[in-house]
């Protein structure tokens, strides 16, 4: 019997030659399963918490928006008053705001104007 470590590089390789699945082969692969389904979960439709708080925020950012004004994410993260109290009230960094105005779809239209993205509602 070998005293190599037991990884799941081993475990696969003894399972694609053909060597029974049994002992530690078993637990390795069952590990490996156990940690793909975790990583996973993403898919199985069940949102995270940040992505629940994501959709609540970018709820309320949409009401707060006014039709036919463009809106820069600067000005997005200062003048919504849920984006301007985050991070201890010095605004959404532009990057979450790109995230939460993604996450609305086709009911925001995004542009480029020299360089900045610019959303407004469609």
């Amino acid at each position: 019997m070998s005293t190599k470590k037991m990884s799941y590089v081993v475990a696969l390789e003894k399972v694609l030659a053909g060597e029974a699945v049994e002992g530690e082969v078993r637990e390795r692969l069952e590990a490996l399963k156990a940690s793909q389904i975790k990583r996973n979960t993403h898919k199985t439709g069940v949102p995270t918490k940040a992505q629940k708080e994501r959709a609540e925020l970018a709820e309320k950012v949409f009401e707060a928006m006014e039709p036919e004004r463009v809106y820069t994410s600067a000005e997005l993260a200062v003048i919504i008053p849920e984006l301007a109290e985050l991070h201890e009230g010095k605004g959404a960094s532009a990057q979450k705001v790109t995230a939460i105005m993604k996450s609305l779809g086709e009911r925001i239209v995004s542009e480029k104007d020299k360089g900045k993205a610019v959303y407004h509602i469609a």
